[in-house]
């Protein structure tokens, strides 16, 4: 039932960034948004990786978006089942259709991990503050991580039309 909300959940988001723009995905609705960046050496880090309850949160883009589900939250579960509790890589993609790729991916990797497993067993080590939690707490959390940040890719879809329509320049 976890799983099949998920893979609702996962396709609705994947309708939601059909025709998404490189420029749309770096799209910086505000100053000081936390992004993704070009680095010197060519590669793509993301602003804020690893930084967790940052007062107020900053207002992030699409590109931080998707790599915060693919890497931060997909990812990095999958590599916490597999006893590797290192922190998420803030390494990314500048590209969109790459983005998108690699999130699908995770996802895969993310779901084959946890559809055989025994829902109400406790996480155990390596996982933190989660420890003592079920694969289906984790598995809830998961959804709340995919469905929220979702729906904020969605809305800066959204915003991002409204800004750069015609109209908006009437």
């Amino acid at each position: 039932m976890i799983l099949d909300s998920m893979d609702r959940m996962f396709a609705q988001l994947l309708e939601r960034l059909e025709g998404l723009t490189t420029s749309e995905y770096l799209w910086e609705p505000v100053t000081e948004s936390w992004t993704v960046r070009a680095t010197d050496d060519h590669a793509a880090k993301v602003d804020g990786a690893g930084e967790r309850d940052v007062d107020p949160p900053p207002v992030t883009t699409i590109a931080w978006r998707l790599w915060h589900i693919a890497i931060d939250c997909f990812d990095d579960y999958t590599r916490r089942f597999d006893g590797d509790s290192a922190d998420a890589s803030a390494v990314w993609t500048l590209d969109a259709d790459e983005a998108i790729g690699i999130l699908q991916e995770k996802w895969l990797a993310y779901r084959s991990t946890v559809a055989d497993r025994d829902w109400w067993e406790e996480l155990g080590d390596g996982w933190e503050y989660w420890s003592r939690h079920s694969m289906a707490d984790m598995a809830m959390h998961a959804s709340n991580e995919l469905v929220h940040h979702g729906a904020e890719v969605a809305l800066l879809r959204d915003l991002y039309r409204a800004s750069f329509s015609e109209e908006a320049f009437s």
